[in-house]
């Protein structure tokens, strides 16, 4: 079914433990929950290497490993990407030039989608004004689009001294998000309802440590350690919401001992997002099954709806009657227990909140 894009990989290895990720694989199944995808043959066979050692901790989560992408153009996968999200498969992502996570996000542009998409990186590649000619930068097609926009941008993991300070003004005119990694290290928790929110993830490495994942364009002496990261990526697996899951920057240039180490990580982080899929509640409100409703009343908003899952005990806020311009499945914002505390003590609402009202108004 996707041969035409697809080169299939390697053999599995014979010489694993029973209780090894590849045993678990389901390599000859049509029906799959998440595919493993290569969009860099060098960066996937090293990655596998490593993930095909990791414990099989998924039940009966299907998961199959589709393999490499014939050709590693940016436009060449944007049409295998829409097969998958069509099926309902979650593509698990295996990446080296970061330019794919644009293959990424266009994908669902061309679904007609409204799209929250969320990066983690040191940098924010994008242009603070619309970019005049060749000067396209990562994410200026989410934000500088010709046609009605259809996404919402969340940034996580920016570095001050690394961004150009015209970049949150651009972001705070869009209604758009961004965490700095030094907000985002003080409490990661707080990122959960973040995470929540996203349809697709994609995750540089140069956002982590150095140490963490030296194969990589540029050095950096901060960042995220990969505990952390991978913490990071349970949060998006377990997001009923999240349908694409990326990671990019791993430089088959480097030496070899730093390309292993950082393949190892790659490997590291998928198989937290896997484990945070496979521990999914489908608790994503898209009825008030099993949830409980609390009534707020703020000054200036009216009455707010909180939802709270009776199941995981995770939190949603709605977008207010009247106002709402979104489709449906964005109406209900993630949130956590301390804004609903803020509402209905404080009378207040976390900007990232006050944001969302005005995206969808």
């Amino acid at each position: 079914m996707y041969t035409p894009w697809l080169k299939a990989p390697a053999a599995l290895p014979t010489d694993l433990p029973s209780y090894a990720f590849a045993t678990g694989l389901r390599q000859r199944a049509r029906k799959m929950t998440v595919a493993i995808v290569g969009l860099d043959a060098a960066v996937a066979k090293k990655t596998r290497h490593y993930l095909y050692r990791t414990a099989w901790d998924f039940g009966d989560l299907r998961v199959r490993d589709l393999g490499d992408v014939r050709k590693p153009n940016v436009d060449f996968v944007i049409p295998l990407l829409r097969e998958l999200h069509g099926a309902g498969i979650i593509p698990l992502l295996l990446g080296g030039a970061p330019a794919h996570f644009r293959s990424q996000y266009l994908a669902f542009a061309e679904l007609r989608r409204q799209v929250s998409l969320l990066q983690l990186d040191s940098r924010i590649e994008l242009s603070p004004t619309p970019p005049a000619g060749g000067d396209e930068r990562l994410l200026d097609a989410a934000l500088y689009r010709p046609q009605r926009r259809q996404f919402h941008l969340t940034h996580v993991g920016s570095q001050q001294h690394l961004i150009d300070p015209a970049i949150p003004r651009a972001f705070s005119l869009a209604d758009y998000e961004h965490v700095s990694l030094g907000t985002a290290k003080g409490d990661l928790t707080r990122l959960e309802p973040v995470l929540r929110d996203a349809d697709l993830v994609g995750i540089d490495i140069r956002a982590l440590h150095h140490q963490d994942a030296p194969a990589r364009r540029e050095i950096q002496p901060s960042g995220f350690n990969l505990q952390e990261a991978c913490q990071l990526a349970y949060y998006a697996g377990h997001s009923d919401k999240l349908s694409s899951f990326g990671l990019y920057g791993l430089n088959t240039s480097s030496p070899e001992a730093e390309q292993e180490l950082t393949a190892a990580g790659y490997a590291q982080l998928a198989w937290y997002f896997l484990q945070g899929i496979h521990q999914r509640a489908g608790d994503f409100p898209a009825r008030s099954d099993n949830m409980t409703e609390y009534i707020v009343d703020i000054e200036g908003l009216h009455q707010l709806t909180f939802w709270r899952s009776n199941t995981t005990t995770r939190w949603w806020v709605q977008i207010p009657d009247g106002s709402y311009k979104g489709e449906e499945r964005h109406r209900l914002v993630p949130c956590s227990y301390e804004d609903f505390l803020e509402a209905s003590q404080e009378q207040t609402l976390p900007d990232r909140l006050l944001m969302a009202f005005r995206r969808y108004a």
